[in-house]
């Protein structure tokens, strides 16, 4: 009898010793951003992480783009489809012809033209989508994986840190200034935060439907940004992509090392 519950005892702290093992040997990190302006790369570095890195990781896409999205709202979709639909019927009755592939990457951000029932329905929506997101990151984070984001919403919309002030805030809409004040304050940071950067020529030469000084700003506003992650790096995406993978994984091996009960 003495030796069942010897057996038994010894099970249980053995039990307890790999919880507590499981325990520690958590990542640091539960959140990478690759960030960066159009034509970086970010989801072609991403795709390669994902197959060569030896970290659990789980691709989520944190842009506004719902065409590029993995996964968004039923509201966001049928949104986007009526944009898609309102822009198609724009061509036509401009005589020009409908291209087979319609894409409104980018026009997330342009000045909202609605009174303020729309206004205030694209912040709910804007606002309800981001929440979404982060309840998939979260749900990802709880079975122990380290969320791998394409872009994020703090990087693409909100403004940098030094910019939130009064007078600078000024020219914005009550809508965008809540908006603002929601990501900067509530909407959860990255871990890691990895700015893919390059020349604004290099950048215009993979991308060229993006105008040259648009994507310098961009490099310029994501560097000032830098504030929205405690762990932010810059990495050159003029190089090879195994070598800018290499990089980052070097990185990643770092912040988002194992620990190890001696």
């Amino acid at each position: 009898m003495s030796t069942f519950f010897s057996a038994k005892k010894a099970n249980h702290l053995n039990a307890v010793r790999r919880s507590n093992f499981q325990l520690m040997a958590k990542p640091h990190c539960s959140t990478i951003a690759l960030i960066g302006p159009d034509g970086s790369g970010k989801s072609t570095v991403a795709a390669a992480l994902m197959t060569q890195s030896v970290l659990p990781l789980k691709y989520l896409y944190m842009g506004a783009s719902i065409e590029s999205s993995n996964h968004a709202l039923f509201t966001s979709r049928l949104a986007h489809r009526w944009k898609v639909y309102q822009h198609k019927k724009s061509l036509r009755k401009q005589g020009i012809s409908v291209p087979q592939q319609i894409t409104l990457h980018g026009s997330e951000h342009r000045v909202d033209k609605r009174g303020k029932l729309g206004g205030g329905l694209r912040l709910f929506r804007r606002i309800s989508e981001e929440i979404y997101r982060q309840l998939i990151s979260w749900s990802y984070q709880c079975r122990g994986k380290i969320v791998l984001y394409d872009r994020h919403f703090l990087f693409d919309a909100c403004p940098p840190p030094d910019d939130f002030s009064q007078r600078r805030l000024s020219a914005h809409r009550l809508t965008d200034r809540i908006h603002f004040w929601f990501l900067k304050n509530l909407y959860p940071r990255p871990d890691i935060a990895i700015l893919l950067d390059a020349p604004p020529q290099t950048l215009f030469a993979r991308k060229q439907e993006i105008p040259l000084e648009n994507l310098e700003s961009d490099r310029i506003k994501l560097k000032k940004r830098k504030d929205y992650s405690r762990n932010f790096f810059i990495v050159d995406c003029t190089k090879s992509i195994n070598e800018v993978v290499a990089e980052i994984n070097q990185i990643l091996d770092k912040h988002c090392a194992k620990k190890i009960i001696a």
